[in-house]
């Protein structure tokens, strides 16, 4: 009988610790949508000790089978992050062909719950600590808790952004895409615009006036609440303006905080996200998984030049309109003036 040498994917994809159970317990990154947390959550994956996935949502569902049809009815392409993370780690790309393994490997695993799935996701990259920031998770305290309940000793950051710099990117994402498709405006980003729009048909041509602040207090307030039942010791609040002002001592201060390697070597890979392999738009079967703006340029923004007011009135209305007390009062205790 004539052997063979196994192959380099051989090598490459050893059997994993899934059979022996053994995962190291992960790292959630919670914030509202199209905030900064793309390119925190890539730069924490270069990280020697880290992995970072794209947009997966896992956790908006109970299962597989109920994440499956949730997706099918979103209005963006909810499926993607996950599909290509599948197709990456398990079959040894993110090409058509794999993409469409991946696809496969999930319904063959429909009755299975997506705790599990996350699961056999963090055994693929063992001893490695896997770090997830899918965005829809922050808009329920249910999705929040299905996570604590599946992994009672994950860790959380809640990344927090001034709520000025973060409605003026979501005004600008809106006004965007108004102008190209006014139509088709997404129903996530609606209601990031427009709170009380969330339940809004996407085909309304009706645009109510635009307030992103109330979307910014309400998601932030949901996820200090459902901190507060997290042990002191599992979480942690990091200000997005620190990452930008100072990266190495943001991210050194995190990796301390996770009691892993905080050299300069360490730092150093966290430069560099664009060497995640998520990171850039996927094949034509799943090209998202997560935020285009990031997918076209994962490199951080310049920090702001200007000191953002939380007393001024807002950028984008004309009646002299500013934060309501109570975003004002969260914004301080947020150690924002």
């Amino acid at each position: 009988m004539t052997t063979h040498p196994p192959n380099e994917a051989t090598l490459r994809l050893p059997p994993t610790q899934e059979l022996l159970g053994t995962i190291a317990d992960p790292l959630f990154l919670l914030s509202p949508p199209h905030s900064l947390a793309s390119h925190v959550c890539a730069r924490l994956g270069q990280h020697p000790q880290m992995y970072s996935l794209p947009e997966t949502h896992l956790f908006l569902a109970e299962t597989i089978s109920e994440w499956w049809e949730i997706c099918a009815k979103s209005s963006f392409n909810m499926a993607h992050g996950l599909w290509r993370a599948i197709a990456e780690l398990y079959f040894g790309g993110q090409t058509e062909s794999q993409l469409a393994m991946a696809a496969a490997w999930l319904r063959r695993r429909f009755s299975f719950t997506t705790g599990y799935i996350l699961e056999l996701i963090a055994a693929r990259i063992y001893p490695r600590m896997l770090v997830e920031k899918s965005p829809s998770t922050v808009f329920h305290a249910a999705t929040m808790q299905r996570s604590l309940r599946m992994f009672p000793q994950a860790r959380f950051i809640h990344l927090v952004e001034h709520p000025r710099r973060h409605c003026e990117a979501v005004v600008t994402a809106i006004k965007d895409v108004v102008a190209h498709h006014p139509n088709r405006v997404p129903q996530w980003l609606r209601q990031l615009a427009c709170f009380s729009a969330a339940q809004a048909d996407e085909s309304s041509q009706e645009h109510p006036e635009l307030d992103p602040q109330k979307a910014w207090f309400a998601l932030n307030k949901n996820i200090c609440e459902f901190l507060e039942a997290v042990p002191e010791t599992q979480k942690l609040r990091v200000r997005m303006e620190d990452v930008l002002r100072d990266p190495d001592a943001a991210l050194a201060a995190i990796a301390e905080w996770l009691a892993i390697r905080s050299d300069g070597e360490a730092i150093d890979g966290m430069k560099h996200p664009e060497r995640s392999p998520y990171a850039r738009f996927g094949p034509e079967g799943a090209r998202y998984g997560d935020n285009a703006a990031f997918l076209r340029s994962p490199s951080l923004p310049e920090p702001p030049v200007e000191h953002d007011d939380l007393d001024a009135p807002f950028s984008w209305r004309d009646d002299g309109e500013g934060f309501s007390p109570e975003a004002r009062a969260l914004a301080r205790a947020f150690g924002y003036d």
